[in-house]
C-alpha cells in the first residue's frame, strides 16, 4: 500500500488527528541560513536543524544585526555557569597559594584578603539592616584597599622610609634635652673626655633636629580599613545617634562650640524624618565624624578603650569613605568642617603624618571658602555668619597646636586672625531650646581659648622663631629670659581678663571636690591645665638651656651655677611650679569618688597634661642632685618624688583598660627610679649613653626596651602636643604605638 502524502518523506506537514491534541506551531528566534533561504520553517536545533539533517547539507546559524530578543536553552547557560565555577575554583587555589608563598613577607597579607570578603560582604547586606539608613550606591574604593605587597609579577616591594622633623617647640626635643641630661649626671667618673667630646660634636650641628626615619609601623588597636567590615552608607539605630549626639555636645561640642547646636540638630532631625534620602553627602560625613569623636571619648558607659577605639574608628572610615573624593573638588561649609572634625581625631590615632596633611588640606580649603575674611559672610545669617567665624578661629588653634607639638612654621600666622572674636549664638533661629548660662560659657570658654592660643602663637614667634630653624645659636641665655618675661606678662594679662565663670584655680580649690561637677566649674579646671601647659611652654627653654649647661660642662655636684644661669634657673622655676600644680589638680580630681571626666578634660588631654608634668618633675630631679634647683623653701627635695608618685597614681585610674595610659605610667615609673634608688636597675647612663651627636642614638630599639620608652625615631608616634589645650590630640613626648597598643 503506498504511503499517503502527510507520511511522504521530508513532509513537514501537521496531521489532524482527531484522537489527540492539536499539535501547536513551535516557533524559534532564529532560523539557519539554509531554511531562510528557502523560506521554510525551521525548527531551531543544533547544531544542526532537523530539516538540514535530513536534506544532509550544512546548517549554520548566522545572528542578524536587528536581532534583540536570543533565547538560550537552560542546559547552555547552565553548561557557562558550570565552566565560570572551575575557572573562579583554579582561580582561588592560585589566590590561596600565592598568599601562603607571601606570608612570611607580608604578615598582613592573610588580614587583607580576609577583610575584603568582609568588605563585600558588609556592602551587599546593607539593604538588609533593619535599622540602619543608607543612601543609593556609592562607589567607595578605599585607597589603603589599593596598597599591595606585590604586583602582577609577584614582585616585592619594600617599605618606603618616611622621614619626619620635630622642630625646637616640640616636646620630643625637650625629652631628648632631659634625657641627654640623665645620662651626663648618672655617667660614672673618668669618662668626662668622651663626654665633653660628645657634647662638643653635638654643638657643632645643627640646632634644627633632621628628621629621623620612619620605620614599618606594626599592627595597632586602630585596626585599618582592611581590618575592620564597614558600610559608607549605613548609620547605627535612631537611640544610638541620639546618644552620640548628646555626648558629643556635652563634651567636644561644648569645649570647641563651632557647630551650631540647634541648627545641626533641626538638620538631623529633618534627615530622620525622610529616612535620610535627601541628606547631603558632605553634612552626612560630618555626622559620621561627630559620632566618631564621640565614641572616642565616650567613657560614661564604663566600656574599655579598646572598644571605644574600634568603635569610633568604624564612623570615621564612613566619613572619609563619604567625603574623602568630594573634599578634592568641592568646596562647602559642610567639608571644612568635616576636615576639622577629622585632624581633630587625627591628633588621638597612630596616623601623625595624615593629621598633618589634613590639617594643610583644611587651611587650603577654609581659605578657599574665605572664612578667614567677614567680607564673604556678608549676607548671611547671622547664625551662619557666626559659624563660619568660629570654625576659622578654631583651625587657627589648631593650627598654633600643630605647629607647636611637630615643631613646624605655623600654616595661619597671628596676622591672618581678622574675623571677630566669637559672640553669643543668635537667638533669631530659636528652635526652642534653652540658650541661658551654658550657653554664654562656652562662648567665653572659646573665645579664652583663642586668646590662649595667641599667646602660644607670641611664643612661637619670639622664642622659637617661628620654628623656621633659624634661631642664632650664640643668642645668650639673657636675651631668653627677657623673651620669656614678655610671654609671661601676656600670660598673666590673659589670666586676668577672664571673667568669675572661668577663673583659674588653684590645687586645693573647692570647685574640685565632688559637690561641684557643673560645666562652668569643669571650664575652669581645664583652662587652669591649659594656662599651666603654657607657662610650661614659655620657660622650657630656660629649663633646657640650664639642662644643656650641666650636659656640656658637666660640673660637680654642688659647683655654683653662672649668673646667667641662676637667672635662667629662677626663671625655670615657673615651668616647675606649673607641672606641679598640674599634678596635683588631675591627682586630686581622680582620687574623689565622682568620674573623672566630669570634671577634667577628655582622658588623652589628661594624660598628655600629667605626662608632660612628670617629664618637667624628672628634669626638676635632675637638677636636685646636681644641687642646682632653688627650691624657695616650698617643700623638700622629697616632693619631686611625691608628684610623680601621684602622677602614676593619676594615671592608673585615668581610663578602663588603656594600654597607652598604663605605659605612660611605666615610663614615668622607669625614668623616676634612677633618681631616687641608687643601685635599683640599671642607671640612666646604661640605658642613655651620650650620643655622639646632636640628636641622642634612639635607633637601637633594645636602648630603651626595658624603659618600655619606644624609639623617637618611630613614624608612629603618638603625638602628645599642646593639643591638651585645644583637646585635639596627643603631644609628642614619642610613645610608640608598637608598644603602647601591642596587647591589644
Amino acid at each position: 500500500m503506498a504511503p499517503t502524502a502527510a507520511q511522504q518523506p521530508g513532509n513537514t506537514a501537521q496531521v489532524y488527528m482527531p484522537d489527540g491534541p492539536l499539535a501547536k506551531r513551535r516557533r524559534v528566534a532564529l532560523a539557519c541560513s539554509a531554511c531562510r533561504a528557502r523560506k521554510s520553517k525551521c525548527d531551531g536545533r543544533r547544531p544542526s536543524c532537523s530539516t538540514c539533517a535530513s536534506l544532509e547539507i550544512d546548517c549554520l546559524y548566522e545572528p542578524s544585526e536587528s536581532t534583540t530578543n536570543v533565547l538560550v536553552r537552560k542546559d547552555y547557560v547552565s553548561d557557562l555557569e558550570q565552566r565560570l565555577k572551575d575557572v573562579e575554583r583554579v582561580l582561588q587555589r592560585h589566590d590561596d597559594l600565592l598568599t601562603g608563598h607571601l606570608s612570611a613577607c607580608s604578615p598582613n597579607s592573610q588580614r587583607v584578603s580576609t577583610a575584603r570578603i568582609d568588605d563585600r560582604s558588609s556592602i551587599s547586606t546593607v539593604g538588609r539592616l533593619h535599622d540602619g539608613i543608607h543612601l543609593q550606591p556609592l562607589n567607595v574604593d578605599d585607597p589603603a584597599a589599593d596598597d599591595t605587597n606585590t604586583d602582577g609579577l609577584a614582585l616585592g616591594f619594600v617599605e618606603e622610609t618616611t622621614p619626619v622633623f620635630y622642630g625646637d617647640s616640640s616636646s620630643i626635643v625637650f625629652t631628648r634635652c632631659l634625657l641627654e641630661a640623665i645620662a651626663t649626671v648618672s655617667k660614672p667618673k673618668g669618662s668626662e673626655d668622651t663626654l665633653m667630646e660628645a657634647a662638643c660634636e653635638r654643638n657643632s650641628s645643627t640646632d634644627c633636629n633632621p628628621a629621623p626615619v620612619a620605620r614599618p609601623q606594626s599592627p595597632s588597636v586602630m585596626e585599618s580599613p582592611r581590618d575592620i567590615a564597614f558600610s559608607p552608607t549605613a548609620l547605627p539605630s535612631e537611640a544610638e545617634m541620639d546618644a552620640l549626639l548628646r555626648t558629643y555636645f556635652s563634651g567636644y561640642g561644648s569645649l570647641f562650640a563651632f557647630l551650631h547646636e540647634p541648627t545641626f540638630r533641626e538638620t538631623y532631625d529633618e534627615c530622620k524624618e525622610n529616612g535620610f534620602l535627601r541628606a547631603r553627602r558632605g553634612w552626612l560625613g560630618l555626622l559620621n565624624m561627630t559620632f566618631a569623636m564621640a565614641a572616642h571619648i565616650d567613657q560614661a558607659a564604663d566600656s574599655s578603650a579598646k572598644y571605644r577605639f574600634k568603635r569610633s574608628y568604624v564612623f570615621f572610615q564612613r566619613a572619609v569613605s563619604l567625603c574623602s573624593e568630594s573634599s578634592t573638588r568641592t568646596v562647602s561649609l559642610d567639608i571644612v568642617q568635616y576636615l576639622l572634625l577629622a585632624a581633630l581625631y587625627l591628633q588621638g590615632t597612630q596616623r601623625p603624618i595624615q593629621a598633618w596633611t589634613v590639617h594643610g588640606m583644611l587651611v587650603r580649603t577654609a581659605m578657599a571658602l574665605g572664612l578667614h575674611s567677614e567680607k564673604s559672610s556678608q549676607g548671611l545669617h547671622p547664625v551662619q555668619q557666626e559659624v563660619r567665624r568660629r570654625t576659622w578661629l578654631t583651625i587657627y588653634c589648631l593650627d598654633k597646636i600643630q605647629s607647636v607639638q611637630c615643631g613646624r612654621p605655623p600654616a595661619v600666622p597671628d596676622e591672618y586672625i581678622v574675623v571677630k572674636m566669637p559672640s553669643p549664638w543668635p537667638t533669631t533661629m530659636a528652635t526652642g531650646r534653652d540658650q541661658g548660662n551654658d550657653v554664654d560659657n562656652q562662648t567665653a570658654f572659646l573665645y579664652a581659648t583663642v586668646r590662649l592660643l595667641q599667646v602660644v602663637g607670641q611664643s612661637i614667634r619670639t622664642q622659637y622663631g617661628q620654628n623656621l630653624g633659624l634661631r642664632d645659636d650664640e643668642v645668650d641665655d639673657s636675651t631668653a629670659i627677657q623673651a620669656a618675661s614678655a610671654v609671661r606678662q601676656e600670660l598673666r594679662r590673659w589670666a586676668c581678663s577672664l571673667p568669675p565663670s572661668l577663673a583659674l584655680c588653684e590645687s586645693t580649690s573647692y570647685i574640685l571636690s565632688e559637690e561641684h561637677s557643673s560645666e562652668s566649674s569643669r571650664m575652669r579646671v581645664i583652662l587652669t591645665l591649659r594656662y599651666h601647659f603654657v607657662n610650661i611652654l614659655i620657660h622650657r627653654p630656660l629649663l633646657c638651656a640650664t639642662l644643656r649647661y650641666l650636659t656640656i660642662k658637666a660640673p660637680p655636684a654642688g659647683a655654683p651655677l653662672p649668673y646667667r644661669m641662676q637667672l635662667a634657673m629662677a626663671e625655670a622655676h615657673e615651668c616647675i611650679r606649673s607641672a606641679e600644680e598640674t599634678i596635683e589638680i588631675v591627682h586630686t580630681v581622680i582620687s574623689g569618688s565622682s568620674p573623672s571626666y566630669t570634671k577634667l578634660d577628655v582622658w588623652f588631654f589628661t594624660l598628655f597634661h600629667v605626662f608632660n608634668a612628670a617629664l618637667v618633675i624628672i628634669g626638676r630631679s635632675v637638677l636636685e642632685q646636681q644641687g642646682v634647683y632653688i627650691n624657695d623653701g616650698a617643700g623638700s627635695p622629697s616632693s619631686a618624688q611625691q608628684h610623680l608618685n601621684q602622677s602614676v597614681e593619676a594615671l592608673d585610674k585615668l581610663d578602663n583598660e588603656n594600654r597607652l595610659v598604663r605605659n605612660c605610667a611605666k615610663v614615668i615609673r622607669r625614668l623616676a627610679q634612677p633618681q631616687h634608688g641608687k643601685g635599683q636597675g640599671p642607671t640612666p647612663a646604661e640605658q642613655y649613653p651620650p650620643a655622639n651627636r646632636h640628636i641622642v642614638q634612639f635607633e637601637t630599639e633594645g636602648d630603651l626596651s626595658s624603659l618600655g620608652l619606644p624609639s623617637l625615631s618611630d613614624l608612629d608616634i603618638v603625638q602628645f602636643s599642646s593639643g591638651e589645650m585645644m583637646g585635639n590630640g596627643f603631644g609628642e613626648t614619642s610613645l610608640s604605638l608598637d608598644q603602647l597598643y601591642s596587647g591589644y
